[in-house]
């Protein structure tokens, strides 16, 4: 007697990320913001033209929504985007979906549809809802980004248990674990100073101490290495390289579906 045969097709999986200002409608200018935003997305989808599907896209009000094709990048360029409204004082809500899309890609994201799309809409509102979803999804309250995506047929993480204080195990699953690191590194970026902030902006931009010394004389070198020890960033560095391991993993273990 033969044993039944199984299929396994490759599925695309793509990132659908939207985004919402909080308290938009308290913000006096909204129109330069959306302005000033408009021209940073520019400069993004020259920088992420070969992972993004479409242009970065207005959608509701002042949200938009991000399609990428290579999911490795979602948290990167969402992060990216953060930063650049700290220089308005503005912070914003992040839902990041995984998953397939129904539709064929198009260059405006509000012709496609898909799971992917229906994930990122259910994160971002569990995102802005911090305080009613604190005990199930959200653990600090510094924490803004949710990612919520499909649950892998084959995930070995889930098959992972850890043992916790009473002795009970708990299956860990991708969404769970990038979501917990995650809420680690904005607990921590949450508490940056605005002078840690300047010298971060400073270190990313230049790539080393002696080149903004160069720039900046007066500013010494035992000055920077301080404010960015004390600020955990290269903490935060390391989590966001774990973060796009795991959401490359997390698209492998998507894309393998048995029918």
């Amino acid at each position: 007697m033969y044993g039944s045969r199984r299929c396994v097709i490759v599925l695309k999986i793509y990132s659908v990320i939207n985004m919402d200002i909080v308290n938009s409608r308290k913000l006096n200018n909204r129109k330069e913001i959306n302005i000033q935003l408009e021209n940073y997305f520019k400069s993004l989808e020259e920088q992420y033209k070969d992972s993004l599907v479409s242009k970065i896209t207005f959608t509701l009000g002042d949200e938009w929504q991000i399609v990428l094709r290579n999911i490795k990048v979602s948290y990167d360029i969402s992060t990216k985007i953060k930063v650049f409204l700290y220089n308005f004082d503005i912070e914003c809500y992040c839902g990041i979906g995984i998953g397939t899309i129904s539709t064929k890609e198009d260059d405006d994201t509000r012709k496609m549809d898909g799971e992917a799309f229906i994930y990122a809409r259910q994160a971002l509102e569990i995102a802005k809802s911090n305080k009613k979803f604190y005990s199930k999804k959200l653990y600090t309250k510094d924490c803004k980004t949710v990612l919520k995506g499909a649950v892998p047929k084959s995930n070995i993480m889930e098959e992972a248990a850890v043992t916790c204080d009473d002795d009970s195990h708990v299956l860990i699953n991708y969404e769970e674990l990038i979501n917990n690191i995650i809420q680690n590194n904005e607990m921590i970026e949450s508490k940056f100073t605005y002078k840690q902030r300047n010298i971060i902006a400073l270190y990313e931009k230049l790539e080393s101490y002696s080149e903004i010394q160069h720039k900046y004389p007066n500013i010494s070198k035992s000055g920077i290495s301080r404010k960015i020890t004390s600020s955990n960033y290269l903490l935060t560095l390391h989590n966001k390289k774990m973060i796009n391991k795991l959401l490359s993993s997390y698209e492998k273990e998507l894309s393998l579906r048995e029918i």
